[in-house]
């Protein structure tokens, strides 16, 4: 072999050594990257100060701080999250929802009925248009049509944003340009608005590669800026279906700041039959829509949260393309009722926004059943005390078309349709009902065709009474297909990540060593949502977590999954295995000597669940364990179970998940994490420790058995050897002729010869 064969021969082992290094590492972080890719959405709530967003991870992008509450809205790799949720400043962390706009597909009327039915022109007559008043409007963009002057605009979506720059007075949509139409469009043109002179900002937080959805932390930003810039008036013709903590919070700081806030009711789909949010909270005025018979638009929400109802069908108001364009829906609604605040705000500036609210109530027209009700609120918004020269409104009936025949008609300006065509039958959008994206949704295709066939059914039945009936019914919660676990099997798969807007991280107050959970964090999480409880390193030492009676009611009402979270664990709790009355909730480290203690990866940890006292051992659905111990996965390390009547560790789970090894079962009790051939290792050299311990005891039993047996031979003559030299021979033979005597006297008396 010469020394060219050596060399390469050298060069080869050094680069298999070299390899056999490099890919474990790769095989780690090819793991961490699985967990790394996906980004989401998030809103977080800190418990005190904001970080600067250039102290965050590189990874973290689209960063928007907030300047009234101590908020961040951010997108993060998912395996970002449960860290964050670990980290001592934070409060809560939930994820971001979709938020769309409340736009339904009907078809165009005459131009200014909407105006006429809620008093604008009477107003005007007065001297009244608005002026002095700042309106914010929350929506797709702001087309600079020019029928309308706005005093300004912002968009969330800057040059360094994710998605990319999108400036405010790009309408991608034509949303948020007709609901600025109907508030100031300019007296005398085609679509004239209503608050002409009101001093008008369009807030673009729909970025036009999304269409007409958003997210609700670009909401949340439209908000701050709004209410960081003086706004008197806040316009949200959106809406999302489940309660977000920091959007109420938000919203409270700007009603506490005295600013009004409508918002459109939402539109009934196949999936929400609830008024949307923000509609809900109490600060905001919920606007249902009617149409130009005064009779509720058959897919306007029903619901108590509803306080004034506006014109909400076939609204002529303005387009990107310059033109003009009709669209049907409480996003159209909303804007009526603002309109008029503003103009009520100019007629008495004196007075507060909360006399201005209760003004609107006190001079709506009562529609409908006598007072408030479901589906008009206060009744129809009115600028003035008295009532428009109206036909009688259709007591609660929903409005129905007289004629069987279908119209589309297209606006221009030659057109007109006719008055009372509600045409909840007629499936063609016009050209301004695409979706915002400007391509038919799926969904919103589906939408008429199923308002069609409530249409004919409240047709056969005009009461309100069945007509909120049959809304009612639709209100029905259904499981999002991102549901973290499933209600009916809890099994881990790779893609069982918590649906984004459906799981909220919550930090625990700590009371005498336990962990309590706020009202507001229980009442925040969404129907079927999960309640993710995260203990930071600085609750590290609490192994305990207590709800109330009222709290257990509210999660099993709502079917809210627990998640108890902490550095070393998570662990999935079915509220169907809880019931009513108060529970502690218990992951304590157990002090109790078991097989192997000495090998586990990282704490053993005893579960239980107690509720009034009494500790549960049985439940009716399977519990998800994942335990988190250093290279788990790399070392095919594994969950084990204590069998206390069998005295041995049993295997629970070795499937691994989010960094974890994860084990399902219906029970509680003692779990720790083993390296199977470690474990199995420990147990046979236990076990041959014990046998050659059990052969030792023996061994020296049986010794010391024998030792401690008497020589007879050795002790006999050992005492005749003490007796010689103690002069004992002479007493021990008397004492032999004394027992001779005796014994010949024994036989004797017998009647036996000695012979």
């Amino acid at each position: 072999m010469n020394k060219k064969q050596i060399k390469r021969g050298v060069v080869g082992i050094i680069f298999m050594f070299l390899l056999s290094i490099i890919l474990p590492v790769g095989q780690v972080i090819a793991q961490d990257s699985d967990y790394g890719d996906e980004y989401v959405d998030i809103i977080i709530r800190y418990k005190e100060s904001v970080p600067e967003e250039k102290s965050l991870d590189s990874r973290f992008k689209n960063v928007h701080t907030m300047d009234i509450l101590p908020i961040q809205t951010m997108s993060v790799p998912a395996s970002a999250i449960r860290g964050l949720s670990l980290e001592e400043n934070t409060r809560r962390i939930t994820y971001d929802q979709e938020v769309s706009t409340s736009q339904s597909p009907y078809e165009v009327s005459d131009d200014d009925w909407n105006q006429t039915m809620i008093g604008t022109f009477d107003a005007w007559e007065q001297g009244y248009t608005g002026e002095n008043v700042n309106i914010a409007i929350l929506d797709t963009g702001f087309h600079q049509h020019p029928d309308i002057t706005y005093a300004g605009g912002h968009s969330i979506f800057a040059e360094d944003d994710e998605l990319g720059p999108d400036v405010w007075t790009n309408d991608h949509s034509g949303h948020g340009t007709h609901v600025a139409g109907i508030l100031g469009a300019h007296q005398g043109t085609r679509a004239q608005g209503i608050a002409t002179d009101a001093d008008i900002y369009g807030v673009k937080i729909y970025h036009e590669s999304n269409g007409d959805k958003t997210r609700v932390g670009n909401l949340l930003t439209g908000l701050n800026w709004a209410i960081q810039n003086d706004s008197d008036i806040i316009v949200i013709s959106s809406g999302y279906p489940d309660h977000n903590q920091e959007v109420h919070d938000t919203i409270q700081a700007a009603y506490d700041q005295g600013i009004l806030i409508f918002a459109a009711s939402g539109n009934i789909t196949d999936d929400n039959g609830a008024i949307d949010y923000p509609a809900v909270h109490e600060e905001v005025i919920a606007v249902s829509g009617v149409n130009q018979r005064q009779a509720r638009v058959s897919d306007s929400m029903v619901g108590p949260e509803n306080e004034l109802a506006a014109p909400g069908q076939n609204i002529l108001s303005l387009s990107p393309d310059g033109a003009y364009s009709t669209m049907s829906g409480t996003s159209q609604a909303a804007p009526h009722v603002a309109g008029i605040a503003a103009l009520l705000m100019e007629k008495h500036p004196s007075e507060s926004p909360d006399a201005i609210r209760q003004r609107l109530i006190e001079q709506a027209l009562d529609l409908g059943d006598p007072g408030h009700d479901v589906l008009y609120g206060h009744g129809l918004v009115q600028f003035g005390e008295n009532q428009p020269e109206e036909t009688d409104p259709e007591d609660d009936t929903v409005e129905e078309p007289e004629e069987d025949e279908e119209e589309t008609e297209n606006v221009s300006d030659d057109d007109e349709t006719s008055a009372d065509t509600d045409s909840e039958a007629e499936n063609t959008e016009t050209d301004s009902e695409e979706t915002a994206d400007g391509e038919t949704d799926p969904e919103q295709t589906n939408e008429p065709q199923d308002e069609t066939e409530d249409a004919e059914t409240e047709d056969d039945d005009s009461s309100s009474e069945n007509t909120n009936e049959n809304v009612d019914n639709n209100d029905e919660e259904t499981l999002s297909e991102e549901e973290f676990y499933s209600n009916n099997e809890n099994e881990i798969e790779e893609n069982d990540d918590p649906a984004q807007h459906s799981t909220i991280w919550i930090r625990p107050s700590e009371t005498n060593g336990v962990a309590t959970v706020a009202q507001e964090d229980i009442e925040a999480v969404p129907n079927n949502g999960v309640l993710a409880i995260s203990f930071d390193s600085s609750l590290g030492h609490i192994e305990r977590i207590s709800l109330s009676r009222e709290q257990v009611k509210i999660l099993k009402d709502k079917n809210v999954t627990l998640l108890v979270a902490r550095v070393d664990l998570e662990w999935v709790i079915p509220i169907d295995n809880l019931s009513e009355g108060n529970a502690l909730i218990t992951f304590e480290s157990t002090a109790q000597e078991l097989k192997a203690r000495a090998i586990t990866k990282g704490k053993i940890l005893s579960f239980g669940i107690e509720q009034e006292g009494e500790r549960l051992t049985t439940f009716p659905s399977e519990m998800t364990y994942r335990f988190f111990t250093p290279d788990v996965e790399y070392n095919q390390d594994a969950l084990y179970q204590w069998n206390e009547s069998n005295e041995a560790w049993e295997l629970l789970g070795d499937a691994y998940t989010k960094g974890g090894v994860v084990g399902v079962t219906s029970e509680v009790g003692t779990l720790a994490v083993f390296n199977p051939e470690e474990l199995e290792t420990a147990i046979a050299t236990a076990k041959e420790e014990k046998v050659a311990e059990e052969e030792e005891v023996q061994e020296n039993e049986e010794k010391e058995a024998e030792e401690s047996e008497p020589d007879v031979v050795e002790e006999i003559e050992t005492e005749f050897s003490e007796e010689e030299s103690s002069g004992l021979p002479v007493v021990l033979s008397s004492v032999v002729v004394v027992l001779m005597s005796v014994t010949g006297g024994l036989y004797f008396f017998s009647g036996k010869s000695k012979d």
